[in-house]
């Protein structure tokens, strides 16, 4: 397996500079790789932060249906003990 030569290293580096600008996303220089990396972390604390919400909202969910059951239950016991 050969190994890739400095000119075609730096043609990569380049082209995926560009394609990395074309999204919107510039590295040439330090302080916006600095903004870049800080909009990552943010994406990551909202995307944690939409999961923590998300399985709270499911617990709530298995406990109302739990709940409910249970009220259910209770209705019927009382309903029998007349």
């Amino acid at each position: 397996m050969a190994a890739f030569s400095p000119q075609q290293l730096e043609q990569l580096r380049q082209v995926f500079r560009e394609e990395l600008g074309n999204a919107g996303l510039r590295l040439d220089e330090p302080d916006l790789v600095d903004k870049a990396r800080e909009d990552f972390r943010f994406l990551r604390k909202l995307r944690t932060g939409v999961d923590g919400v998300a399985a709270k909202i499911g617990w709530l969910v298995i406990a109302a249906i739990v709940g409910g059951v249970i009220w259910v239950f209770s209705l019927g016991l009382n309903a029998w003990r007349g």
